[in-house]
């Protein structure tokens, strides 16, 4: 047996090995009101959590990155190809070349998922996507769902109900790594109120009218808050807007 035959026969014997036997993804997923960041693992299908009831909780996108591994649902990093790009399974050799992916979702109130996510494509390890931020929808909890319980789901490609269900498509990836994160803010108490009362004139004559304007700023971040991952720096994602 050559070393190619070898690496080969190695290569799809760690394909038919069980997922929970794999090294298993390392995405890190974390939103406003959470302590702490959570890691997305092979065990999670659709990772939940209770923020319990703020006075206000509002989304505005998502961001992050993702890159692929090098192990695939229904595929292989082929060991002959300087690349290692992903090919098909076939009994005991490889078929086709093919495309892997894995995406990040948000499920609110385990009701609806968010309008933007996080997703990467691509036909070798490695593959990247951002770091990018996603601006969508403008969520307040309270207003959108009609209550202030807020809990937030995330979903990892291959890991949730679409893949038990039949709904995601085959070659998903199964070891991806990377940061997930809401844009948004937890206000678990009203904010202070700020603003500024303008008078149009310098005296006031008595029974005259008069003109008084004022701008009262809530306090809202449409920017959100800042993630507290570490090796990962916001200031350096491309930002998209739901119109561009």
């Amino acid at each position: 047996m050559n070393a190619t035959t070898a690496s080969l026969l190695a290569s799809l014997a760690v394909a038919l090995c069980p997922a929970s036997l794999r090294a298993g993804p390392s995405v890190w997923c974390w939103a406003p009101g959470m302590p702490s960041p959570v890691r997305m693992n092979a065990l999670n299908l659709g990772l939940g959590i209770s923020l319990g009831a703020p006075y206000s909780y509002r989304i505005y996108g998502v961001a992050g990155s993702l890159t692929l591994g090098d192990l695939v649902s229904g595929a292989t990093a082929d060991p002959g190809d300087a690349q290692r790009r992903f090919r098909q399974n076939f009994l005991l050799s490889l078929g086709g070349y093919v495309n892997s992916y894995s995406y990040v979702k948000l499920k609110v109130n385990n009701t609806r998922f968010y309008d933007q996510y996080l997703q990467v494509q691509g036909d070798r390890p490695a593959a990247m996507v951002g770091p990018v931020r996603y601006m969508g929808a403008s969520w307040e909890i309270q207003k959108e769902f009609g209550v202030p319980d807020t809990r937030l789901d995330f979903y990892l490609a291959g890991l949730g109900l679409g893949s038990l269900l039949g709904v995601d498509p085959p070659y998903y990836n199964l070891n991806p790594s990377g940061y997930f994160y809401v844009v948004g803010e937890y206000l678990a108490v009203p904010p202070t109120p700020t603003g500024s009362l303008t008078i149009s004139k310098n005296y006031v004559l008595k029974n005259t009218a008069f003109p008084v304007s004022y701008h009262i700023d809530h306090g809202y971040n449409l920017n959100g808050q800042t993630p507290p991952f570490t090796g990962y720096d916001p200031s350096a994602e491309s930002v998209f807007t739901a119109t561009n």
